[in-house]
């Protein structure tokens, strides 16, 4: 959304198609480290940014759409989407990322049955139930704590022998009496009938297997870049688009900012700054074409 408010100031035509406006971003849970917001939600964060985005007519964005393949053409890139073909100067490509599957037996048989990779969509379906969440990392202490508010307890389940969060958020959770971290705990296994009723796990220290009871398991064990549909630009070994200082990719024409490139840290601010020097470098291509 950045960058396309940067191109349409410029006088570019501009089209956002996506699957959504948000994405992560409308998706987290409390942000209290974008200037100017103060403590807020990413929710409240998304709507700003989509109000902002309805405020400038000529800027279209068209949702839901799935891109399918990026297309090289002598005067520009074909968009194939599932909803037709979409003709442009440049691509900018800011795609993010989506949460990693844990592969385990059960994780895709209870998907949406208690088994969730959302915890700001999906935590008030679980108030008053026993839950457990998987993942040691900031995504996963912010899920605990925000379900530690609903829940009468809290299991978190983290693969190494120490959280690795920031200390802030560790120190909350340490101080939470209806959490309990589990650390060392590989999850073995995901079980129920119509929903979710218990995780199996293998406590590394001992490899003793051990099973808690629970109606919902919420997956934050990170994320891979949203790039599946890009099969013109280089990537490095996580599938992550590479990239200069100027957002410029290895093909002429396409740029990518945020988080689905190599860039060194994944926050809102990070992203938001690199969409705008994406369009600007986008801006700078197609006045060098004529």
């Amino acid at each position: 959304m950045t960058a396309a408010i940067y191109t349409t100031r410029k006088g570019l035509q501009t089209l956002i198609i996506g699957k959504d406006l948000g994405g992560q971003v409308a998706k987290s849970g409390e942000i209290d480290n974008y200037l100017g917001f103060g403590m807020s939600s990413g929710v409240e964060v998304t709507s700003k940014f989509v109000e902002h985005v309805n405020e400038y007519e000529n800027l279209e964005h068209k949702d839901q759409i799935w891109v399918k393949d990026l297309v090289e053409k002598e005067d520009g890139f074909t968009v194939k989407t599932d909803q037709g073909d979409f003709e442009a100067k440049t691509i900018i490509i800011a795609t993010g990322r989506v949460p990693r599957l844990l592969g385990v037996p059960g994780e895709n048989e209870y998907k949406n049955k208690g088994v969730t990779y959302c915890e700001v969509c999906d935590a008030p379906l679980f108030r008053g139930k026993l839950t457990a969440v998987i993942g040691g990392g900031n995504s996963g202490l912010e899920a605990t704590l925000s379900l530690s508010a609903l829940c009468p307890k809290v299991y978190l389940l983290n693969l190494t022998g120490d959280l690795t969060g920031d200390v802030i958020l560790k120190n909350k959770v340490q101080n939470k009496n209806n959490i309990e971290v589990i650390n060392n705990a590989r999850t073995i296994k995901i079980e129920g009938d119509k929903f979710v009723k218990s995780l199996t796990y293998e406590d590394l220290a001992t490899k003793e297997e051990k099973k808690i009871e629970v109606e919902g398991v919420f997956i934050e064990v990170g994320y891979i870049p949203s790039s599946e549909f890009d099969r013109l630009t280089k990537k490095d070994l996580d599938n992550r688009i590479e990239i200069d200082i100027n957002c410029k990719t290895s093909v002429s024409g396409i740029f990518a900012c945020g988080d689905v490139t190599n860039i060194r840290d994944n926050q809102i601010v990070i992203a938001a700054g690199e969409g705008a020097k994406a369009a600007l470098s986008a801006y700078q291509y197609l006045t060098q074409l004529h």
